[in-house]
């Protein structure tokens, strides 16, 4: 599947807002019968310039929220505290 590169920024602002690889998908006015191809590529094809699209867009997205609340936490948010220590569990988890 190739798209072109006004196609592939859009997968990744799409993706920025969080939205599914089917619903991307529709808004990209991809053809039914290839919907689920795309999906796949933007799940599984790590050497696909639209896998990368996707996931940049949504991991820029996780890291700007995630600042948000680190921020929040070190303001001495009561609701961000928890979030911010549960990052850190998980950062030790996966590295």
């Amino acid at each position: 599947m190739q798209l072109t590169d006004e196609q592939i920024e859009r997968v990744r602002s799409m993706s920025a807002a969080l939205m599914p690889p089917p619903e991307i998908a529709i808004l990209l006015d991809i053809p039914a019968d290839e919907r689920d191809y795309f999906c796949d590529i933007c799940k599984n094809h790590r050497q696909s310039s639209i896998y990368n699209a996707y996931h940049q867009g949504r991991l820029q997205t996780k890291y700007e929220l995630r600042q948000t609340v680190i921020k929040l936490a070190k303001a001495g948010s009561p609701a961000a505290e928890p979030l911010a220590d549960k990052y850190m569990r998980e950062q030790v988890i996966n590295e």
